[in-house]
């Protein structure tokens, strides 16, 4: 399967540090529909803050551009009628944006950190707005994570121009996937059934954590699995092989600590192909479970099973988590559930709303990917928690991921 996945020549593209541009019409098409999402939001243009370490995705995926490492930053400013701009604060690696992006015109633009270049960059901002024709009008800013100082100069920059918030932009363009964002989707769910299985096959008593681990990012790896130093999120797995756990996340990822009979846990990862996400998460048991962990596991799958009955377009996150948490009730474990969250709408992006959690308003849409992970987690007992990434359409809601839900006896 790895051989069917692996592109040489795009592997050779991005060791040359530079990122595979899609098909141009997949291009031009990614352009065009983000301005109708746009003018249904009423927006004369908007500005997208780009950030290395916890928001890469719109820039790549709007603008083919990948930071180069975890304090880069970034804006794309695209009007509705005029031309796309990419500005970056590393001024050395505009040479390289320009190769990898099919953005033309890209800038330097002073970090906000440089008090003593703010009116440089007031002057840069000003100067793209009059530009594109946009003195006035109605500006979206998506400014997840932005520092404040940018919004200050912004709106010095453009005193007549109303700012309004343009995250709903992104969330709409994620809900949307075009025919090749699903099909390259798809494909990535197979890179992390493959990571999944891997990992499953390497579990063993006395082995590392580690070692399981970089068994299952090799096999993503020579699938064609993206690693990224400026990314926030790239492909990585994220397992606690003990009993103690209280979430399907923690502070590492993996360590040394060696594989222990008896004790029954998550294994979770997030497999990134080509700028695409899909995460998947699997319970291992190593030996026969014992009566209490088997019944951790059950409950677990009886979460996942009316969850995935419950996702469907126009249902909110929070009516599916409202689902999971009524099963977990029923055992007396609402407490002891995936408190982070149940889910989340991925494909283009990691996660963006609607999240499956308490209190979630935002409706599901009918071609959107969305991921459910119910999880049951008892300090001193064990934990199961259960994950894929499911495709949402009128008819009807399926996973994308193949590789078994049952619990891993190994």
């Amino acid at each position: 399967m790895a051989e069917q996945f692996l592109n040489i020549q795009e592997e050779i593209i991005k060791s040359k540090g530079l990122a595979p541009k899609p098909p141009s019409e997949e291009q031009k098409h990614r352009l065009e529909r983000t301005r109708k999402i746009m003018e249904s939001h009423d927006l004369d243009g908007i500005l997208l803050f780009g950030s290395a370490a916890t928001n890469p995705e719109p820039v790549r995926y709007l603008a083919n551009y990948i930071h180069v490492y975890p304090s880069a930053s970034s804006f794309l400013y695209l009007p509705t009628e005029s031309h796309p701009i990419l500005m970056l604060d590393q001024e050395w690696h505009i040479g390289e944006a320009k190769k990898m992006s099919w953005v033309e015109d890209v800038r330097y633009f002073p970090n906000v950190a440089r008090r003593w270049l703010a009116g440089e960059l007031k002057k840069l901002f000003s100067d793209i707005l009059v530009g594109s024709g946009l003195k006035r009008g109605k500006l979206g800013v998506f400014d997840t994570d932005m520092p404040s100082g940018y919004m200050d100069i912004l709106k010095a920059a453009g005193p007549h121009i109303k700012i309004l918030d343009a995250g709903p932009v992104w969330q709409d363009l994620v809900a949307s996937p075009s025919d090749y964002d699903i099909a390259m989707i798809r494909k990535n769910a197979l890179v992390a059934d493959k990571g999944q299985e891997t990992a499953a096959k390497s579990f063993s008593e006395g082995k590392t954590e580690y070692e399981v681990c970089f068994d299952s990012l090799g096999a993503m790896a020579a699938m064609g699995a993206e690693f990224l130093h400026g990314g926030g999120v790239s492909t990585h797995v994220n397992t606690g092989s003990f009993s103690d756990c209280v979430g399907n996340v923690r502070p590492y990822m993996f360590t040394a600590k060696p594989i222990e009979k008896g004790h029954m846990f998550w294994f979770d990862l997030t497999a990134s192909y080509a700028g695409y996400y899909t995460d998947c998460c699997r319970t291992i048991s190593i030996g026969e479970p014992k009566k209490e962990q088997q019944k951790i596991y059950e409950v677990c799958a009886m979460m996942y099973k009316a969850m995935e009955e419950a996702v469907r377009p126009g249902v909110t996150g929070g009516e599916v988590w409202e689902v999971g948490n009524q099963v977990a009730e029923e055992f007396g474990w609402e407490g002891n559930i995936n408190l982070v969250y149940l889910g989340h709408t991925t494909g283009i992006t990691t996660s963006v709303r609607p999240v499956i959690a308490k209190g979630e308003t935002k409706e599901i849409k009918a071609g959107s990917f969305v991921n459910i992970e119910p999880g049951i987690f008892i300090p001193g007992v064990g934990s199961s928690s259960l994950e894929n990434t499911l495709y949402v359409t009128e008819e009807d809601t399926k996973p994308i991921n193949q590789y078994g839900l049952e619990l891993h006896v190994v």
